[in-house]
């Protein structure tokens, strides 16, 4: 859950160096509740204060629950830093609990594939999460939304790379820009 506060609005490829620092500064998470001031000078390098702030919080919550993490999105969206993002992502991605994943990148990607109209806030609208929930498969949604994740982040860019898209034919985007 730490890893997926640590990505808000920052690349895997900028996250990954610092997660690594993290856990190998504070293998236990009691140390790290006890040091919340080298826990965000070694987030530092993420910028975003109030992330490295959240995280702090959060580790605090995880060892006063001495590290049940709940598997309820009601009670993982009390916890600090958790919102639907996080929520969702920990529990299809480890809770084993099917919910869709929706960041920026799943915005755009869905909304080309779908021509969708979609904005700065499509990510908070009820019915883009509605649309998601029905696309996500009730099986094997771990895998589609690790799937979603990479395909929207490596080839649906801003700038996509249509021509090596493996779900082209079924983009309509792709079929319009061809």
């Amino acid at each position: 859950m730490i890893a997926e506060v640590m990505l808000q609005r920052t690349r895997a490829e900028q996250v990954i160096p610092v997660y690594i620092a993290l856990w190998d500064a504070f293998p236990l998470i009691e140390d790290a509740v006890a040091d919340p001031e080298k826990v965000k000078e070694i987030l530092s390098p993420l910028g975003l204060r109030w992330r490295n702030e959240r995280i702090a919080q959060l580790m605090k919550e995880i060892d006063r629950r001495e590290v049940k993490i709940p598997i309820n999105k009601g009670e993982l969206l009390e916890m600090p830093g958790v919102g639907e993002y996080i929520a969702n992502a920990y529990l299809s991605l480890y809770g084993g609990i099917k919910a869709p994943i929706i960041d920026s990148n799943a915005v755009r990607l869905w909304s080309r594939v779908f021509v969708l109209e979609s904005d700065s806030e499509t990510s908070k609208k009820k019915w883009f999460h509605e649309f998601v929930e029905k696309i996500t498969p009730n099986k094997d949604f771990r895998e589609f939304n690790f799937a979603v994740l990479d395909l929207a982040r490596k080839i649906c860019k801003k700038r996509p790379k249509c021509d090596v898209c493996p779900i082209n034919f079924e983009c309509q985007y792709y079929q319009m820009h061809k």
